[in-house]
């Protein structure tokens, strides 16, 4: 699958959120702030770690980098993804920004 440019128009972003959706089963958050989806067994998880990081990445609507996971259903295999908040303040206590 190809990556999608961060700026998705709408459309293009409602198309990914159609699809992502359908495979969705949930989603939750670890007590060490790891976002993990499952999916229904059968779909590809490289394809949906790919479709959550452009989602998430095109709303930005989460203020720190993280690394998140896509398993099925049956948690018999997951995928990784680098989710990066391109806020500008992000980094700073890493001293990345001076």
């Amino acid at each position: 699958m190809r990556d999608l440019p961060l700026n998705n128009n709408k459309e293009e972003l409602n198309t990914l959120k159609k699809k992502f959706d359908d495979g969705l089963i949930e989603s939750s958050w670890s007590e060490n702030g790891e976002l993990t989806y499952i999916i229904n067994d059968g779909l590809d998880l490289n394809e949906y770690a790919n479709l959550a990081k452009q989602i998430l990445e095109s709303e930005g609507d989460i203020a720190h980098d993280f690394t998140g996971k896509v398993t099925n259903k049956s948690k018999t295999a997951s995928a990784k993804f680098e989710y990066r908040s391109g806020w500008f303040l992000d980094g700073m206590a890493d001293g990345e920004i001076e």
